[in-house]
């Protein structure tokens, strides 16, 4: 399809137009149209035309380049090439077996596209097994299930597929999903009840061995015969006399040096001719059939690239064995049900169990492995070793094959060393025969090559390392040497004239190694011969053999070779990251890092003796850190070799390395601001070489168990050094308590290096999951351990895990969800051990990690309670004053990531651990345990510094010093950022519910103490094998468990005392009350109860200096307060006193106090007498031990002072004014508390240390003071009785008003001067005082109506009081008027007054009369009486509108107002404004009364007055129940007084029903209580009223 494009009137250039290229649509078009003719040749049976058409589809480079591009069209291409590829490979199945293997190509790279068509899977999955190939097969089906999990035809197949291959338990997990889904299905059942077959008939096939696969749809082939037609045709031919044959066992190095040694011992050099045995075969063809699945065949089709699905193509195209598995059988059926065959195998990987439990709760680290920038320049060593392995066969194949025609043993042998050499081999134990066999060839004459004789040194160095006979290690060292100098004697033999002297431009140093020892430089050309790799080997190589003889100037010289070689970029075009030798064990590769390292310890070395120990003398530890650190970190791997090195004989680098890390770390410690993360990284360090000294697999990147010496196990040298690594262990448990106890909470940011953490944390699993190997396998397996060795494991098990547990908590980011799933995590491996309850090493007592476990969850249940309800400032710290710095887990604060120094190491070495069979779950939880952490951070107060989906990752490096620019007032809200989020209420019980169910098993192991009030949960706690089964029967156990949990009880707060109220109730019962000594002279009981003891005189002294010890002495005796005062005298006396000091006190927190969450009337029985008593007993006990505490006689007298607040609103609602009178009791324990309460606020004040403190303990005071005043019910009725205002009420009075005044002071709070102006009103001060302490009020809070109702209350009723002709009472009330234009009215007409009275006075002079003058007078302060009347009116008005209706109190002092004015119509006003508390909808009298409340309204609705905006006014003050029931009889009797005036018969008569209906005391008393002449006047006449309408 193809145009041209031409301007109309371009006549001249007609000739020379060309034709555009066709566009990409059109291509598109035409290969969809291609596409489309190839399945209709296909329906038509056309097989060639088809496969020709649809190979022209897949070969045109858009369907070929469709799987690179990403745009919509590459979509569309790579789907037309995928159904091509399926049709293709119809196509190729149509045309017979011959074309099998095609279309088993075309259908693998069809399922690389799309994996998720489930007919394609079954077409794989039918073809591979009409080929044979069963492994295919299996999984083709597999993957068929999991596209479509209810496919028929995949799931029948891979039934009979699993039968051809003989796997049993698969084959009986198959039938039973067929079974799920088609009960009756034939088949399925038949295996089924076969396989399951109790009873099997003896010397028969049995279970899956009696089966036969059978399908319509599929083909079996035959099992494979051996027959003499598979084996060459060359070994049937005449061989000649002087040919040696030789049949190769297998198809590898090793057997055929083997083969070739054994002829040359016995044949000498004579013609070989090698055989390939028929197991050599079979794996020939399995080679073949990956080369096929890889290379284009003869059909033209595009190879698609399988790289990336290495771990499919290894399942895809390699066949498994085919073995029977008849004996899994057994363990089918005697597994229990619903419980993993991993716990009940006897062989099970307890390394696993341990990986599975801790993996999850590896701290992140922020620096990982960059494995792509790496492959870049090589490959990594794993994956070189396993293309050896991979290739090894083909390789021995093609190098049979070219050495057919030989000429002797000797060539082949010369022949294949080279091969090695330049190929490379992977180590083994029998690589030695190589070695063997370059000594039997050495002499032939044919020189070796450089790189051959380089392979060959570096095979003696390795094994001479391994080597534990010093006569052989040397012998073996001298032939490495022999192979360098062959080297050297090679290049001075092929380059005599390259020796020159130095350039100036060159900054490599090549050093010769020759005697001579003197410096050489190769020239561009020289160098170019040999690779930069082979240079390096060279002289790492003689550096380490320099080494060995003692002269380490020269090896130093020789690395540095090597160093400017690995950097030398000119020189390169990509400089090696890493050097692999895989033919080496000690040595697997070289790298920078590795020869930076072994430079600096040689450096290190000569520090040590020359200049580190005068540092140390001198305290120059800073300069130490500096000097050294950067030395010693730098590097992450052990390197084996080195090891080695050290070997026997307990020198070398790794005693001077160990030495210089121990000068470091002494360092750490003794400089004045620790280097957390150098201190962190030296322990990283110093453990990871005493792990991989004893041995343990996954120690470094080899990830292997590494033995030193032929004849030493791994076992002997974990026993040789297991002690120095549980001792590191240990330095490292105390080592993160020690960074938790001295570095400051703000500095944590800055400070706490997380990946070392996640480092170290990766060594102890590694030491844990090899003790769980080693000894406690063999325990299950019943070998036996002594008894000594298998204690002392156990003591280095308990200690790893602590470890562990305590560097998670410098995570101060873990969520408490994660830090509790690792304490669980942790108590069930040492359960799974039975070493739950075990003691850790050097500890004197058992469960040392339980102890430690109930001491961090206390920590976290204290850290999630209280910082949900009040997070303070703080809060953290307070906990670390009451814990050792041995064993303290203090409470998270803030996760904190720092970079390390300049050199040290960057690399995680958490992949270490990481079996590559492990779980994948358990690696996903780790990623889930990140991420719930990074989500809780969000963005709170961390700019950018802390990334919210890559956390740690995007942090700021921070070397030695502090870069952090971040305010402390961030890092203070980063302390509580776990917590200060609003926890969802499902979340929080959740936590709650997980330390809930971790502590109690805790206890119940450790004290075999059950916490668990419930005894339906009780099953729930599971007994391990060692738990404890105390029980507390005496007061010692009773004392050492509370010793134990005393410090973290103090750190506690309530929320977090209440975890442990069940172990402190226990306790409790053997200690119940203090000492009977201590009781007889309770000072506490006589200085609440004195009678004789002067109030006042106190209240007055109560601030004073000296007022605190003269209380004391008159509390106690002079004897008993020194005592209290000298701890260590009261200790002598009672072995217990420091429980009786502080459990009481905790008890007293812990517990429920507070009697108003009980029923109404609970404090009137005697229980609610008990209760109050028993918990005022607490206190006081406490008190008894510990008089000076601020916290106990505050408590005490906030209980008294609710148990008068309860008496007195429960008894008036429950009881009337007479029962309260018969009832002595019931008002002696208001007087006993409200004096209790008061001598306990008097004590408290005297130890009051702050003004807020002292400023709330005069509010409180004043307030018990005040309540003593009120005229209120039960104790009085208002009417018959009332409180006498004598000299006693009066000096209630004045205490009341000082407190007030003295909180004033403190704290200027609205209700300060509120109750200041009401107590001034009751004792009779000028009114101009009364109002201005409520205008103060109001100030201080405009929106409180309770100050601004008592003003213009006060006001109304001093216009009632004072009368219409009080001039001076006038003022005083216009001074404070609600409207201002009433203000200024009065005082127009007070100026107009003075006018009048000046002329009147001159009338006077002039004898002329002034009666009109008086009259006019009198007429206006009439006036300005009803105006100053009707302001306070209005005033009072406010206070009733909107949400403030039922605010009766303005409503009652309305009524009263309009009822004493006395005006036109104000008598009914009167009736109906009151009536609203007595009305109804239904009913025309009522109590329609409601208590107020201090709840604020939002979204009041603003009124209009003639003022322009009103006051918008809310209740402050609550009113008390007493208070409510009062009203409630006053404004009853006012009520029926109004409604008899104004002759309301009807209403009356309703209200005398009512209140005879009602028997509740406050109404009923109406009728009973009060004046009854008045009562029974009012009522008869209701009731007569009531007789004459019946009459009627």
């Amino acid at each position: 399809m193809m145009f041209s494009i031409a301007a109309i009137n371009d006549t001249d250039s007609r000739n020379l137009w060309q034709p555009l290229a066709p566009t990409k649509e059109a291509q598109e078009f035409r290969l969809s149209q291609l596409y489309h003719d190839g399945l209709l040749r296909l329906q038509a049976k056309d097989y060639e035309k088809a496969r020709e058409l649809l190979e022209s589809v897949l070969q045109d480079p858009l369907t070929s380049n469709a799987q690179v591009e990403n745009s919509a069209s590459g979509g569309h291409l790579s789907q037309l090439r995928f159904l091509a590829l399926k049709n293709l490979g119809m196509v190729f199945v149509q045309q017979g077996p011959t074309y099998y293997e095609s279309a088993l190509r075309c259908y693998l790279q069809a399922v690389d596209i799309d994996g998720k068509d489930s007919v394609l899977w079954n077409q794989l999955g039918t073809l591979s097994c009409s080929m044979g190939s069963l492994s295919i097969s299996r999984w083709a089906f597999e993957q068929g299930l999991v596209c479509s999990p209810n496919n028929w035809n995949c799931m029948e197949k891979l039934l009979e597929v699993l039968i051809s291959i003989g796997d049993e338990v698969a084959c009986l997990s198959v039938s039973k999903l067929i079974l799920e889904h088609w009960p009756s299905h034939s088949r399925a059942l038949h295996v089924k009840k076969t396989i399951e077959e109790s009873e099997p008939i003896p010397f028969t096939p049995r279970g899956i061995d009696k089966l036969q696969p059978k399908h319509a749809r599929l083909k079996f082939p035959e099992k494979r015969k051996a027959s003499d037609g598979e084996l060459d045709n060359t070994t049937a031919s005449k061989k000649l006399k002087q040919k040696i044959e030789v049949q190769l066992s297998e198809a590898s190095w090793i057997a055929l040096a083997c083969e070739l040694l054994e002829i040359l011992q016995k044949s000498g050099d004579v013609r070989v001719s090698i055989q390939l045995s028929s197991s050599s075969a079979k794996v020939t063809s399995s080679i073949e059939m990956k080369e096929f699945a890889c290379k284009p065949g003869g059909t033209g089709i595009p190879v698609v690239d399988h790289s990336s699905t290495n771990d499919k193509e290894g399942a895809v195209l390699e066949e498994q064995p085919q073995e029977r598995r008849s004996s899994r059988l057994e363990r089918l059926r005697t597994r229990k049900p619903g419980k993993e065959e991993l716990e009940f195998s006897t062989n099970k990987d307890l390394a696993k169990v341990v990986k599975q439990y801790l993996v999850p709760y590896l701290v992140s680290r922020v620096s990982t492995i960059n494995c792509e920038q790496n492959s870049k320049v090589s490959l990594d060593c794993s994956e070189e070793a396993s293309n050896l392995l991979d290739s090894e066969s083909a390789d021995v194949i093609a190098f049979v094959q070219s050495t057919y025609n030989n000429c002797g043993a000797y060539h082949v042998s010369h022949l294949l060393l080279e091969k090695i050499a330049n190929r490379g081999i992977l180590y083994q134990d029998t690589i030695v025969k190589i070695l063997d066999l370059e000594k039997s060839t050495r002499l032939w004459g044919q020189e070796r090559t450089p790189e051959c004789s380089l392979f060959l040194s570096e095979l003696y160095y390795d094994i001479g390392l391994l080597s534990s006979e010093t006569s052989k290690k040397s012998s073996l060292m001298s032939e490495a040497s022999y192979h360098l100098c062959k080297i050297i004697e090679y290049v001075a033999m092929e380059f005599p004239f390259h020796i020159t002297g130095m350039d100036e431009k060159e900054h490599c140093n090549m050093t010769d190694v020759s005697e001579k020892n003197h410096n050489t430089v190769m020239d561009n050309n020289f160098l170019s011969n040999y690779s930069h790799c082979f240079w390096i080997r060279f002289f790492w190589l003689s550096a380490h053999l320099s080494q060995l003889e003692g002269d380490e100037v020269k090896a130093q010289r020789e690395l540095s070779v090597v160093s400017s070689l690995f950097m030398d970029k000119d020189k390169m075009n990509c400089p090696p990251v890493s050097i692999c030798l895989p033919h080496c064990k000690a040595t697997k590769k070289l790298s920078i890092d590795r020869v930076l390292h072994e430079i600096n310890l040689i450096e290190v070395n000569y520090l040590l003796k020359k200049s580190v120990s005068d540092m140390l003398e001198k305290n120059m530890h800073a300069e130490c850190v500096d000097l050294l650190a950067p030395l010693l970190l730098s590097v992450n791997d052990v390197h084996f070799d080195v090891l080695c090195a050290s070997g026997h004989e307990g020198s070398g680098f790794i005693s001077i390395e160990l030495s210089a890390l121990d000068v470091l770390i002494k360092s750490c410690e003794l400089v004045e601001q620790m280097y957390v993360d150098v201190f962190l990284g030296c322990h990283r360090r110093k453990l990871q070489i005493l792990l991989a000294r004893a041995g343990l697999e996954g120690s470094s990147t080899d990830n292997h168990a590494f033995s030193f010496s032929e004849s030493q196990s791994n076992e002997s040298l974990w026993l040789q050094w297991n002690h120095s690594v549980a001792e590191e262990v240990k330095a490292i448990s105390q080592s993160a308590s020690k960074i938790k106890s001295t570095i400051n909470p703000i500095d944590f940011i800055n400070k706490v290096p997380m990946e070392i953490i996640g480092d170290i944390q990766c060594l102890l699993l590694t030491l844990m999951c090899n003790i769980a190997n080693l000894y406690f396998s063999k325990k299950s397996s019943g070998i036996g351990v002594p008894d000594s060795i298998e204690l002392t494991e156990r003591c280095y098990f308990v200690d790893a895990a602590i470890a562990f547990c305590k560097l998670q908590h410098l995570n101060f980011n873990a969520p408490i969800k994660s830090q509790t799933e690792l304490v669980v995590a942790i108590h069930d491996i040492l359960a799974e051990f039975g070493i739950c309850c075990a003691r850790g090493t050097d500890e004197a007592e058992e469960g040392t990690f339980l102890k430690l476990a109930i001491k961090h969850l206390l920590t976290l249940d204290m850290k999630l309670k209280s910082n949900i309800h009040s997070p303070k400032k703080g809060q953290e710290t307070k906990f670390d004053l009451h814990t050792s710095s041995k064993d303290q887990f203090t409470e998270s604060e803030k996760l904190s990531h720092d970079s390390p120094i300049p050199g040290s190491p960057n690399v995680s070495q958490q992949s270490h651990v990481l079996d590559n069979d492990l779980d994948k779950k358990a690696r996903d939880a780790a990623n889930t345990s990140e991420n719930v952490s990074v989500e809780r951070l969000s963005s709170e107060s961390i700019p950018s510094s802390l990334d919210k989906e890559n956390l740690g990752k995007s942090n700021t490096n921070v070397g030695y010093g502090s870069d952090s620019t971040h305010s402390e007032r961030e890092i203070e809200n980063n302390h509580i950022i776990e917590c200060s989020d609003e926890l969802a209420e499902d979340e929080r019980e959740e936590l709650e519910l997980g330390i809930d169910n971790a502590l109690d098993q805790c206890f119940y192991c450790l004290y075999g103490l059950n916490l668990r009030s419930d005894s339906s949960c009780e099953d729930d706690l599971v007994t391990h094998k060692n738990t404890s089964q105390g029980d507390y029967q005496t007061k010692e156990q009773c004392a050492d468990v509370f010793q134990y949990i005393l410090p973290y009880a103090k750190a506690s707060s309530r929320t977090g005392l209440v975890k442990i109220r069940r172990v402190l109730r226990t306790i409790r019962k053997h200690f119940s009350q203090p000492p009977d000594d201590v009781l007889a002279a309770n000072a506490i009981d006589k200085f609440l109860d004195d009678p004789e003891l002067c109030e006042d005189k106190l209240l007055e002294e109560a601030e004073s200096n000296g007022f605190l010890d003269s209380t004391m002495k008159v509390m106690f005796s002079e004897n008993s307060f020194g005592k209290l005062q000298n701890t260590s005298s009261v200790e002598s006396s009672d072995p217990y006193v420091e429980v009786y000091c502080n459990l009481y006190y905790l008890l007293a927190q812990s517990e429920e106090m507070s009697a108003t969450d009980k029923w109404a009337g609970f404090v009137l029985t005697n229980e609610g007498e008990e209760f109050v008593e028993q918990n005022a007993n607490l206190f006081k006990y406490d008190l008894l031990y510990n008089p000076m505490r601020f916290e106990s006689w505050q408590k005490l007298a906030n209980l008294y002072d609710e148990e008068v607040d309860l008496l007195l609103n429960d008894g008036s609602k429950q009881i009337n004014v007479l029962g309260w009178r018969r009832n002595s009791n019931l008002p002696q324990r208001v007087e006993a508390s409200r004096r209790r309460s008061r001598r306990c606020l008097l004590m408290t004040l005297a130890l009051a240390k702050t003004a807020s403190q002292q400023g709330e303990i005069h509010e409180l005071l004043a307030l018990v003071y005040y309540d003593g005043l009120q005229n209120v019910v039960p104790f009085y009725d208002q009417r018959s009785i009332i409180p006498l205002k004598g000299a006693e009420w009066k000096i209630f009075c004045e205490n009341a008003l000082s407190q007030f005044k003295k909180a004033l002071k403190h704290k200027e709070d609205w209700s300060h001067p509120f109750y200041v102006g009401k107590l001034c009103e009751k004792l009779g001060y000028s009114h101009d005082i009364v109002f201005s302490y409520y205008t103060k009020a109001i100030a201080l809070n405009p929106s409180a109506v309770d100050p601004f109702y008592r003003m213009h209350a006060s006001r109304l009723k001093l216009l009632c009081k004072c009368g219409k002709q009080d001039e001076e009472a006038l003022k005083v009330v216009a001074a404070h008027s609600f409207v201002q234009s009433t203000k200024e009215s009065v005082m127009n007409i007070f100026s107009g007054l003075g006018c009048e009275n000046s002329k009147s006075s001159m009338y006077v002079e002039d004898g002329i009369s002034c009666t009109n003058s008086k009259l006019v007078g009198l007429h206006q302060f009439e006036k300005i009486w009803n105006l100053l009347y009707s302001d306070c009116l209005s005033a009072l008005e406010t206070c009733v509108e909107g949400d403030l209706k039922h605010f009766h109190k303005a409503r009652y002092m309305i009524s009263q107002g309009l009822y004493q004015r006395g005006g036109p119509g104000d008598l009914e006003k009167a009736k109906e404004e009151l009536s609203f508390c007595f009305k109804s909808s239904r009913s025309s009298f009522t109590i329609n009364m409601w208590e107020i409340d201090s709840m604020v309204k939002k979204g009041r609705r603003k009124t209009q007055g003639p003022c322009g905006n009103r006051r918008i006014l809310e209740v402050h003050l609550a009113e008390s129940s007493r208070k409510f029931i009062t009203c409630i009889r006053k404004y009853t009797l006012f009520y029926l007084k109004l409604l008899e005036e104004t002759g309301d018969i009807s209403t009356l008569d309703r209200a005398y029903i009512f209140l005879r209906a009602d028997k509740r005391p406050p109404q009923s008393e109406l009728l009973w209580i009060y004046h009854e002449e008045e009562a029974a006047m009012i009522l008869t006449k209701a009731k007569w009223s009531t007789i004459l309408k019946q009459s009627n």
